[in-house]
């Protein structure tokens, strides 16, 4: 295991969650490929005939396990995206569990819900204001009308319930690259949360309208972010498995980014008129149709709009491996 370089806090961190999540572990690397896939892999062994084993390679690898990394080289987006994240200037994580909730819709949606309140408290905010932490559909964070992060969830079977891991990326601070950093190569780059980065040297994804939580929280470090993050992440899980969706669908609506405005879905353009129950996006088309986007490999644009900037791509809520 690679030692990490930031004080992550660990031991007050655990002993927070574990009232939550009894047996959990947390792990703090300074350099690995993906979060996700280190877990998913510790699940997902295979054995000799090639099948995929229900149990993983360890019995502790079905224990609950949040696992931080200081920096990925080969973090992952929706849709085969890459992730570039760097010490001090990012925050990647994953967290493990066995899940069996009743129906998986709008978990995605959920987590961004319980990470936007726990970095800005709608408690917070004065009478009348509106948040300036606001969720895309269906799973990016966004600070003041640019992206702030995203979330990646995948599960696996797990005997007769699944496993879990939700992936996590934001941008802390601005991070320029210079032509001799190692992460900078010829050809389009992506930012810590997945988006495109110019090839230019410096690159820096502000340029391109991306946000750091510096900008909401100034001076907040990655783990000062976890640990507001990651038990607000816990406790989300535990309710969306006994309330589903539907717990969250208020807090949603008051930070939905789209609502009200004119978005692209595949072929399909109109006004998005919020979140269904079960957590799709609804669309009313020009001819006066309500289509319901649910998933799958669908790109999601805000249209063009003269009152707003035009914003990057969405991508789709849960991605079930098995």
């Amino acid at each position: 295991m690679n030692e990490s370089h930031q004080n992550w806090n660990v031991e007050t961190l655990w002993e927070q969650l574990l009232p939550l999540l009894p047996g959990i572990s947390i792990e703090v690397l300074a350099r690995t490929d993906s979060t996700n896939t280190a877990l998913l892999e510790r699940v997902r062994s295979e054995s000799r005939s090639g099948a995929p084993q229900a149990y993983g390679r360890r019995a502790h690898d079905m224990q609950p396990c949040l696992l931080v990394a200081e920096h990925q080289t080969h973090g992952r987006g929706r849709m085969g995206r890459a992730w570039l994240s760097s010490p001090g200037s990012s925050l990647t994580f994953s967290l493990a569990l066995s899940l069996q909730p009743g129906d998986w819709s709008g978990l995605s949606l959920a987590v961004g819900c319980a990470i936007a309140e726990a970095l800005e408290p709608s408690a917070s905010l004065a009478a009348g204001a509106k948040p300036r932490l606001t969720l895309k559909w269906p799973n990016d964070l966004w600070l003041d009308e640019r992206k702030l992060g995203g979330i990646l969830i995948e599960t696996v079977p797990a005997g007769d319930r699944r496993m879990a891991v939700i992936g996590v990326g934001l941008n802390i601070k601005e991070l320029v690259l210079g032509k001799d950093d190692p992460d900078h190569a010829d050809g389009a780059k992506q930012d810590s949360a997945g988006g495109p980065i110019s090839p230019i040297n410096p690159i820096s994804p502000f340029n391109t309208g991306f946000a750091a939580l510096t900008e909401l929280r100034p001076g907040c470090s990655g783990p000062e972010a976890l640990a507001l993050i990651a038990p607000a992440l816990v406790q989300c899980l535990l309710d969306f498995e006994q309330q589903g969706f539907a717990a969250w669908a208020s807090a949603y609506a008051k930070r939905d980014l789209t609502l009200d405005r004119l978005v692209t879905a595949g072929a399909t353009e109109g006004i998005s008129e919020g979140i269904s129950a079960q957590g799709e996006l609804q669309i009313r088309t020009r001819d006066g149709q309500l289509q319901i986007i649910s998933g799958g490999e669908v790109s999601v644009r805000l249209a063009s709009d003269p009152q707003s900037q035009p914003l990057s791509e969405l991508q789709t809520e849960l991605q079930a491996t098995d």
